[in-house]
């Protein structure tokens, strides 16, 4: 069987805070909004939804990256750095180019690498 991934969504406690630091610090728009959840859809891939969830323990997000591409990495990096972002891993190169990842108030991290 062949799939694709459709969408990633992160839950959360706090989904006023957790949508203000998406979209305030990372910059990203939502593009479908109801009480407690929002989609973040991107045409060319998966998209990311956050969802209120009073009942989740933290820490959140253990073991996971959720990995984006940006178009520029180190204009990205700064920005995020200047907003107060948490960089749990700073800029470094891996086999498929440089990265980095910040971590969500949460707890979720979420990569950054150059691409197209």
């Amino acid at each position: 069987m062949q799939s694709n991934l459709s969408f990633v969504t992160l839950h959360t406690t706090d989904y006023a805070r957790a949508r203000a630091f998406f979209v305030d610090t990372l910059g990203f728009e939502p593009n479908e909004e109801r009480p407690g959840a929002n989609a973040f859809v991107s045409a060319g891939g998966a998209g990311l939804a956050l969802r209120e969830n009073k009942d989740v323990k933290p820490p959140l997000g253990q073991g996971v990256t959720v990995f984006f591409t940006v178009p520029d990495l180190q204009a990205y990096h700064d920005r995020l750095a200047k907003a107060g972002a948490e960089i749990v891993e700073p800029v470094h190169e891996m086999p498929f180019g440089p990265t980095f990842t910040v971590a969500t108030p949460d707890g979720h991290w979420l990569g950054f690498w150059q691409g197209e």
